[in-house]
């Protein structure tokens, strides 16, 4: 057995030091544009073309020379032959000469020499010739070639969420192989003899813990956007689970291993990361409440995130260490979450024992009546899964922070997977009244 004292790192220290000891970096690949959406680009997409690729209409109406219709009215129409258009998708190839005007739709290419739409209400059409009602001075109703994109402008930068309309563009300009970053593959290792998958073993003489919070850690990685491995339940056993993580660092891009952790007690997880290699365990003890026997280390090059067994502090060591890690992998700036501000209802106060450590405050947030945005703190044990079914964001305090006032201004963080799910924020801030 490994007996160790009790000495804690500030959260942003550990953090320091697992992003120096990493030598994994976001990987690249090549997706088809409309599997494109919500992915992260890994480099600046320059457009190939002009869109349009001609001059091109605004309205259903005539392409004219505008020199011809410079007297028209509606007590004196100009009188033009009507040249029929051929279809959206063909540029003409023909010259528009003075007393003709050329039929044609909203998003046709004009004929040579046409500088003018005239819209179809300005018009009296007869069998061959058309009533030009409007002296519209020259360049009405026309997009010029490439004022929507300019060949080779910057359509898309790196580090883009690419979002429903870009994947729309970057179809338009015939972009379909789109490079992004691939998603982040994350490995999770739920550790202890007490837990069990099978829900046929929590009743009974084996009075087995069915292992819920993996899949709940799992939730937050794929709303993070990365693709989450569930190990199954490994025993308390160093060997076992050192193989889990020698399996994940050949298969997964990071790795989060929850329980089986503490600090100045036995501790099975660290013994088997550390039997691996070196560095090994970096951290082991951080100022965070909750989640202070949390800890990183760093084997392969890839990252180690040990999380506590109670769900507070796992998510909350998920919130501090995994999800920057999971947005750099991710090709995203590392702290660049969503955060609403709003009022605190009632007054907050740091756990005395812990008041100088980095603080989670969850908090149940709504949109009031009148419009503004309030938040609600929510206390409880740290393994009280009810904390979390409450809550729909959560307050990051520093060490200095040890209470707040009601009434008081704060800046709720969103996560996805807590604060809603599946892309789906139709449940958070609903309205209170």
């Amino acid at each position: 057995m490994t007996f160790k004292p009790i000495k804690y790192l500030s959260t942003g220290a550990a953090y320091k030091r697992l992003r120096q000891n990493i030598s994994f970096s976001p990987q690249a690949e090549h997706v088809f544009v409309l599997e494109a959406y919500g992915r992260v680009l890994s480099k600046d997409l320059i457009s190939s073309v002009n869109i349009p690729m001609y001059d091109s209409s605004n309205m259903d109406g005539f392409a004219v020379l505008s020199n011809d219709i410079k007297h028209a009215s509606n007590h004196h129409p100009i009188t033009l032959k009507i040249i029929r258009n051929i279809g959206l998708s063909n540029f003409p190839g023909i010259v528009l000469h003075s007393g003709q005007a050329y039929r044609i739709s909203t998003g046709g290419y004009l004929p040579k020499g046409a500088d003018t739409v005239i819209p179809i209400e300005n018009t009296n059409i007869s069998k061959d010739n058309v009533g030009i009602l409007a002296a519209l001075p020259m360049g009405s109703f026309v997009s010029p070639l490439g004022k929507d994109v300019r060949k080779k402008s910057v359509l898309l930068h790196r580090g883009n969420v690419i979002r429903g309309q870009d994947v729309a563009l970057l179809a338009m300009v015939s972009t379909f192989r789109v490079p992004v970053f691939r998603k982040p593959r994350v490995a999770i290792i739920p550790t202890g003899d007490e837990l069990t998958d099978n829900p046929n073993e929590i009743n009974g003489a084996t009075a087995k813990v069915l292992n819920t919070n993996s899949h709940f850690i799992s939730r937050l990685v794929q709303e993070g956007g990365g693709v989450s491995f569930d190990l199954g339940v490994t025993s308390d056993n160093v060997n076992k689970v050192a193989e889990k993580i020698r399996m994940a660092l050949e298969t997964t891009d990071m790795i989060l291993t929850t329980a089986g952790s503490s600090v100045g007690e036995y501790d099975v997880v660290e013994q088997s990361i550390n039997s691996l290699g070196r560095p090994g365990v970096l951290v082991h003890g951080v100022k965070l409440d909750r989640g202070r026997v949390a800890g990183v280390a760093v084997l392969k090059g890839k990252p180690i995130i040990i999380l506590p067994g109670p769900i507070q502090g796992a998510v909350n060591a998920f919130i501090v260490f995994a999800g920057p890690i999971l947005r750099y992998l991710s090709g995203l700036p590392e702290f660049d979450g969503l955060q609403i501000a709003g009022t605190l209802t009632k007054k907050w106060e740091a756990r005395k024992k812990f008041s100088k450590f980095t603080k989670i405050a969850y908090v149940t947030a709504w949109s009031s009546k009148d419009g503004n945005v309030k938040a609600t703190p929510i206390t409880g044990d740290t393994a009280m899964m009810t904390v979390m079914t409450k809550a729909n964001g959560y307050l990051l305090l520093p060490e200095m922070t040890t209470a707040i006032n009601a009434g008081e201004k704060v800046y709720i963080h969103v996560l996805p997977g807590l604060s809603y799910a599946s892309g789906n924020p139709t449940n958070f801030l609903r309205r209170r009244h």
